[in-house]
C-alpha cells in the first residue's frame, strides 16, 4: 500500500485542504495516510529558496545529509519512512514538501500558489487561479471537505438551534498584505451590534487576531455564540458555516475565504483600511467577485451597509470525486 503524507503548518483551513486532496487520491488507489505538524525556522526559507531554484544546489537533497539539511531548518519533522506521495497547503509547508520530494523521488501535491519557488518542484499545483503553469490543476473553489460531525451534538453543545437562520463572521488578523487597526475593529463592532435585533451572528477569531482586539470583541460584540478563538481555541468553523445562511469573512485568508464560498452561502468579504495583497491573491478575490461568489466590502462602509442577500451564484466545492478525476486524467503514471 503506498504511503501518503500530509504536512501540516497547524492552520485548520490548510489541513482541510489537503485532506480533501488526501480523499481524491485515496478513492482511486490504495494509500496509507499519516500527517505531522510542522514549523519552519526563523529566516530558514529564505536561504532554502535559494537552494531549491538552483537545479544544481538542488541534488543535496538527494544525498545522504538530506535528513540533516531538512531538520536543521524544520522543528517538528522526525518522520523516517519514504512517502510515496506528499501534499500540503500553506507557504510554510511548500519548502519540506519540495525538499522531501527531492530525497525520496516522491510524487507531491501543493495546494496554492508556491511563492518565490520553481513549480516545477511539484508534481502538480492546485490553484483557483489559472497561473500559466504546465503542471497545475485549476479548480474553481480551494479544496474543502463536507462537514461530517454530528450537528445536533454540535448545537447543543454551543446551545444553538438548528432550526435557527444564523450568520457566520469569521474574523482574522493581520497578514496577506492586510493590517487591522483599532477603528476597524471598532466599526466591525459597531455593525454587529448594530444588526443584533435583525441576525443571531455566530463569531470566532482565529490565530492570527491581535489578543487585544479579541478581548475587546469578545467583551463587546452581541453575538449569539462567540468563540475567543486564542484564549480558548475550539473547531467550530465548519459546524458554524452548517448552520448559517450566511457568512462574513475578514479578507486577508484565502482558506477561509474559500471555506466560506464552499459553504454554499452568500459571501461577504471584510476589508480593513490598510490593505496591500499580491496581485494573485487579488486576481483571486476578483474572480470571486465577478462570478458573484463573494460580495467585498470595505469595514469603513459597514455602517451604511444594508444586508441584502440576493444576487449571489453559490458554488459548491468541488467533490472528492471531481478532484479524483482530474488528479487522474492528468497523472495516469501514478500506480
Amino acid at each position: 500500500m503506498k504511503k501518503l503524507l500530509i504536512l501540516s503548518d497547524g492552520r485548520p483551513g490548510h489541513f482541510n485542504q489537503s485532506l480533501a486532496v488526501a480523499e481524491a487520491i485515496k478513492g482511486l488507489y490504495g494509500v496509507e495516510v499519516t500527517y505531522i505538524n510542522i514549523k519552519v525556522k526563523r529566516l530558514a526559507k529564505y536561504f532554502l529558496r535559494i537552494l531549491l531554484n538552483s537545479t544544481i544546489r538542488r541534488q543535496l537533497f538527494g544525498g545522504k545529509f538530506s535528513l540533516k539539511i531538512i531538520q536543521m531548518f524544520y522543528g517538528g519533522y522526525e518522520w523516517v519512512e519514504r512517502p510515496d506521495i506528499i501534499i500540503s497547503a500553506g507557504k510554510d509547508t511548500s519548502l519540506l514538501n519540495a525538499m522531501l520530494a527531492l530525497m525520496h523521488g516522491s510524487k507531491n501535491f501543493f495546494i496554492g500558489y508556491p511563492k518565490k519557488l520553481d513549480n516545477h518542484l511539484f508534481t502538480s499545483i492546485l490553484t483557483v487561479l489559472d497561473l500559466g503553469f504546465d503542471n497545475q490543476i485549476v479548480l474553481d473553489v480551494a479544496p474543502t471537505r463536507p462537514y461530517d460531525g454530528d450537528l445536533m451534538a454540535f448545537t447543543t453543545r454551543y446551545n444553538l438551534d438548528p432550526h435557527y437562520k444564523y450568520y457566520t463572521l469569521l474574523i482574522g488578523g493581520d497578514g496577506s498584505g492586510y493590517k487591522f487597526d483599532e477603528e476597524d475593529i471598532e466599526q466591525l463592532i459597531t455593525f454587529v451590534n448594530s444588526t443584533a435585533d435583525k441576525v443571531k451572528w455566530l463569531i470566532t477569531t482565529s490565530r492570527r487576531t491581535a489578543a487585544s482586539y479579541e478581548g475587546k470583541m469578545e467583551k463587546e460584540m452581541q453575538a449569539e455564540c462567540f468563540i475567543a478563538f486564542n484564549k480558548n481555541p475550539q473547531k467550530v468553523v465548519a459546524g458554524f458555516l452548517e448552520l448559517s445562511s450566511a457568512v462574513f469573512v475578514t479578507e486577508e485568508s484565502a482558506s477561509m475565504v474559500s471555506e466560506a464560498i464552499a459553504s454554499k452561502n452568500p459571501v461577504v468579504t471584510l476589508v480593513p483600511k490598510y490593505h496591500n495583497s499580491d496581485k494573485n491573491y487579488q486576481k483571486i478575490l476578483q474572480k470571486f467577485s465577478t462570478e458573484k461568489r463573494i460580495q467585498r466590502i470595505e469595514i469603513s462602509k459597514l455602517e451604511n451597509f444594508e444586508i441584502d442577500l440576493g444576487g449571489f451564484n453559490h458554488l459548491e466545492a468541488p467533490s472528492v470525486f471531481e478532484i479524483a478525476l482530474k488528479l487522474k486524467e492528468k497523472f495516469k503514471e501514478i500506480r
